[in-house]
This record gives structure tokens, C-alpha cells and sequence, in this order.
């Protein structure tokens, strides 16, 4: 495999600092930032939601938008819809009783061709909401540590310098496969899925929130069984050396893992330029 095509490593090694509802928070963000620095919003998200909610609030019968501000209202407000529903169903997920072990961002037609994936490597456990540990930072500190390295990444400028068409985004999380039982889903939110490889052409990204200093998590949870063997696999992880036999070259179900697809997919799109200005201008102003 050409070197260009080894995944991009990105690690932040936050996860013994995390809950699971801050966890969720930054995978929220994640998929948030990843849509529109990959241009399939033209827009931040924050600022679509507001401009959707005030068209939504200011219906009124005696003004008729045109039909192309019509068709672009339809466009977008089903496009966050689906991605509010992606979210939701993660932080769902994620702070379920079995956290994924991760969470996959695909771009493309279809998953089997996607032109980018991101593989958002999950801690292997997080503290318990009720732990007053030190080693836990608040939401807005962890969030700015974040963004503050994925912008100023040499590695994510390279990818990012480049553009992508509005696509399809399709998220997937993985799971284990504890004492041969399978997981409890929400079938609304995900299905299982058996998965495909991804193709050779495929920018892949990772980006690991995980952490090699379990000790600091230890006080909200048990490790007297499994400590040994999370850090024995830990320890056997190189993140940097990656060749085409690498997992990250994948998203397939076996035995021991499995994969599951969101029920729904977000379709990227562009904006709408009237006369040379944003037709969201005119739903601002409505």
C-alpha cells in the first residue's frame, strides 16, 4: 500500500478524564465539526440550527417563498434533522451500561465507497458520573484541549487543505461482545451491520481519545479481574505503525466484535447563492 494511504494517527489521550457524558459531549462535537470543516454543511451547525428554527417560527401565510427557497428550506431542515438524530442516538449509546469501544465517521455514496473515514478510538471505560476524582475536567476545558489540537494538527491540515463534494455521512459504532450475549441496542437508532472494507483509495483518520493511565480511573471502577488484560492490550497497541493488513482498513463484524449502522444517513449539501447572497439571508429576515 502507498504510504499516503497509512491511517492519520491524531491522539489526544484524554480518557482519564472523561465521563461518560462528557465523553458523549466530545463525540457530539466530533461528528459537529467534522461535517463542516469537510464542507457537507456550508455552515456551522449552530448557526443552520438557528437560522431552521427561526424559518420554522416565522411561518406566515401571507408571505410565499419561492419555489427554489422552498426546495433548499426542505433540503436543509431534513439534513439536521437526521443529523440531530445521529447525535442524539450516540450520546444515547455512549452512555449506555456497554460504552463502544468506537465511533466510526464514513464520507462517501456509500460506505463501501467512501472517499474519507473517521475512526474516533472510545476510552475502554470512563468515570462514573457520581466520582469526584481530580483527574475529571469540566466539559468546556476538555472540548477547547480538543478542537485547540484537531485544528492546529500539521496531520489534519493536509486533509482538510483538500475539499470534498457534499456527500452522504454515514456513522457506525463498534462494540464487544461480552460472554457471547449480544448487545442490547435500540434498533431505531442502530442496526447491525456485517460490514465491508474500505477502499484502497480512502483517507482514513484516527483519532484516539484513549489513555494508557488506567490507575487514574480506578477509583469508580472495578479492575481486580480485567485490569491485567486492559492493560496487557494496551500495551500491545502501536498506533504508529501501520501497514495494509491494519484494522483500520475495515469495518467487519466477527465472534468477538460488532459493528452497527445509524438508521439514518445525513446527506451533505451546498448552499443556495441568489442574486449573489445566501438564501438564508432571506429566512433571517423573514
Amino acid at each position: 500500500m502507498n504510504s499516503s494511504n497509512k491511517p492519520i494517527i491524531v491522539n489526544l489521550e484524554i480518557g482519564d478524564q472523561l465521563t461518560a457524558i462528557s465523553c458523549g459531549h466530545i463525540i457530539v462535537e466530533l461528528v459537529k465539526f467534522i461535517t463542516y470543516q469537510r464542507l457537507q454543511i456550508p455552515y456551522t451547525y449552530q448557526w443552520l440550527k438557528q437560522v431552521v428554527n427561526r424559518k420554522r417560527a416565522c411561518v406566515d401565510e401571507d408571505t410565499k417563498d419561492s419555489f427554489q427557497s422552498q426546495i433548499h428550506f426542505r433540503t436543509v431542515s431534513t439534513a439536521l434533522e437526521n443529523l440531530d438524530f445521529i447525535l442524539k442516538s450516540l450520546q444515547q449509546e455512549i452512555n449506555s451500561p456497554s460504552l463502544p469501544d468506537e465511533v466510526c465517521i464514513a464520507l462517501g455514496a456509500t460506505p463501501v465507497t467512501c472517499k474519507e473515514v473517521y475512526r474516533v478510538l472510545l476510552p475502554m471505560v470512563c468515570h462514573k458520573p457520581q466520582c469526584h476524582s481530580t483527574q475529571i475536567a469540566n466539559d468546556q476545558k476538555i472540548h477547547n484541549s480538543v478542537f485547540r489540537t484537531l485544528v492546529t494538527s500539521e496531520k489534519l491540515s493536509h486533509v482538510f487543505f483538500n475539499q470534498i463534494a457534499p456527500t452522504n455521512l454515514y456513522v457506525f459504532i463498534k462494540k464487544k461482545v461480552l460472554g457471547h450475549l449480544d448487545n442490547i441496542m435500540n434498533s431505531d437508532n442502530f442496526v447491525f451491520t456485517s460490514g465491508c472494507r474500505i477502499p484502497r483509495n480512502c483517507k482514513i483518520i484516527v483519532i484516539d481519545l484513549r489513555t494508557k493511565a488506567l490507575d487514574k480511573i480506578t477509583c469508580c471502577n472495578e479492575f481486580n479481574v480485567f485490569g491485567d488484560i486492559v492493560n496487557d492490550d494496551l500495551n500491545n497497541l502501536q498506533l504508529e505503525d501501520t501497514d495494509e493488513n491494519d484494522v483500520y482498513h475495515e469495518i467487519e463484524s466477527n465472534d468477538n466484535l460488532k459493528w452497527y449502522q445509524s438508521s439514518y444517513v445525513m446527506k451533505g449539501f451546498k448552499d443556495c447563492i441568489v442574486n449573489g447572497s445566501s438564501i438564508t439571508n432571506s429566512w433571517l429576515n423573514s
